[in-house]
């Protein structure tokens, strides 16, 4: 055994894990210690027996991570557990280790980077908004809450996935591009990044994931969190490729499921409004069946605020904007604002409409070969696929109106946004868009009813005095704010709960 493992290339990386590991199984307990200048064979043999005496999954799924440089998926992490307690000595259980993890190995891990275990801060993951600068929704969210945590200097580990396989640190770059995503002077290419960062491995910890997966991830993570021993917390959106499949691709819902086999296995659910609650509570309901606890769902809605770095604007618009952001899928309902719109027109009512999101080129094409025949009747109305931070918080503050009547939606942040910007609101009046509502501001209107939502535009344009009572409405909201969301919910994630 031990000429097979020096000869390999990567010789001095294995050895570095394998001590790793070592320092954290044998550690415990007061269990037997070997000296650091051991040979890695024997440095094997001890975790591999260390591993064999505990008989846990937690041993087992530390110990194929290490070798395999890749996170086990479920079945994965049984059979080498199960294989350890048949091993007849230390020096079998070694043996059955690196015959599980050569596959994974050589098939997906990543073998030129050293690992770092950790314990005692809080892991989250941060994926998408360390790779790329999109940010609408759920980015927003997540740099809003990481920058805050990091303000505070709270005991945390930020880590992006290698590969799609096991969990890294963040490059430099990355880092900014979460925590510091206002500073102009940061570096905005998403061109990939390398540096010497080790891969992530928790143990016996708390880890967060504040964003929603990649599906090709979610196998490695439910085995994380059925086996690993870490306590697993989710910011949970919303359930709509499953509740509303008719209204996403096929593709979507069966992504979704992917990320329900992880879902199950977590330890805490907090959904981003009482309605994502419900949707979530229903799921972790029905998992009974399977003979599961379900993960426990805590309520923890967003705020109504706006981001850090967005301003207050003067109003810029001389006739009065009709705004409607969101990315543009049938869920959000354009075509039902745009009809409306269209009948406003040929009453005669001056106004000019500006849709803020992008989507899938196969719904945004014939979508705007609408609007360039529109504004070619003399309508006043664009499409705007992409636009800053600035530009959309100018947007907010000089509408007259923002038109949100989507047909689900987990929270519906640009009802949040607008109230915040001090201006009112046409959204749905169910799920979650009516529990943001419900404090005033907002005209709520059954979405599917075009005559329900064409009489609310039509009102807000003409009735002066009715605008005002909305606007009157929203400056008399209480706001939260983002810096008080994060603060809940790191305290949530400490506590296992809402308090």
């Amino acid at each position: 055994m031990s000429d097979g493992i020096q000869s390999d290339p990567f010789s001095s990386i294995f050895r570095q894990r394998v001590a790793a590991v070592h320092d954290v199984l044998c550690g415990e307990d007061g269990a037997l210690s070997i000296d650091s200048e051991a040979s890695t064979a024997s440095l094997l043999i001890a975790i591999a027996g260390r591993a064999r005496e505990l008989g846990d999954s937690r041993s087992a799924w530390l110990l194929f991570t290490a070798l395999a440089g890749a996170m086990p998926e479920p079945d994965e992490v049984l059979s080498l557990r199960r294989r350890l307690q048949l091993a007849s000595s230390a020096a079998d259980a070694a043996k059955e280790a690196l015959a599980h993890a050569r596959t994974a190995a050589s098939v997906r891990g990543v073998w030129n980077r050293r690992i770092e275990i950790v314990r005692g801060r809080t892991v989250v993951d941060v994926s998408f908004c360390a790779r790329f600068e999109h940010n609408t929704g759920i980015q927003r969210l997540v740099r809003e809450t990481i920058s805050h945590w990091n303000s505070r200097e709270l005991p945390m580990e930020l880590v992006a996935w290698d590969r799609d396989q096991v969990m890294r640190a963040l490059h430099p770059r990355e880092f900014e591009r979460v925590v510091h995503w206002s500073d102009p002077a940061r570096n905005h290419n998403e061109e990939e990044e390398e540096s010497d960062v080790p891969l992530i491995v928790p143990f016996d910890c708390d880890v967060v994931f504040v964003e929603v997966p990649r599906e090709t991830v979610c196998a490695r993570l439910a085995a994380l969190a059925e086996y690993s021993g870490n306590r697993v917390s989710i910011v949970g959106y919303d359930a709509i490729p499953l509740v509303s499949a008719d209204m996403v691709p096929a593709l979507e819902s069966e992504r979704f499921a992917r990320y329900l086999a992880f879902v199950k296995h977590s330890t805490t659910v907090f959904a981003i409004s009482a309605a994502a609650a419900g949707e979530f509570r229903g799921f972790a309901s029905a998992v009974a069946a399977q003979g599961l606890p379900g993960p426990h769902v805590a309520e923890l809605s967003l705020p109504v605020d706006l981001p850090q770095i967005w301003e207050t604007h003067d109003a810029l618009a001389t006739t009065p904007l009709l705004l409607s952001v969101g990315s543009h899928e049938p869920r959000k309902n354009q075509e039902a604002v745009l009809f409306a719109a269209e009948r406003l027109w040929e009453e005669g009512l001056d106004f000019q409409l500006v849709y803020v999101g992008r989507g899938d080129a196969s719904l945004t094409g014939p979508f705007d070969r609408r609007i360039a025949k529109l504004q070619k009747s003399g309508h006043r109305v664009q499409a705007r696929r992409t636009v800053s931070d600035q530009e959309l918080s100018a947007l907010y503050h000089s509408a007259h109106v923002t038109l949100f009547p989507s047909l689900h939606e987990g929270y519906g942040l640009p009802v949040a946004e607008s109230l915040a910007a001090g201006t009112p609101v046409i959204t749905s009046n169910f799920g979650s868009t009516a529990e943001i509502g419900a404090d005033g501001g907002c005209v709520l209107v059954d979405p599917r009813d075009d005559d329900a939502l064409t009489a609310a535009m039509r009102r807000v344009l003409t009735d002066e005095k009715y605008t005002a009572t909305l606007r009157k409405q929203i400056a008399k909201r209480t706001h939260r704010t983002w810096g008080e969301y994060a603060e809940a919910l790191w305290a949530g994630v400490q506590e296992g709960d809402i308090q």
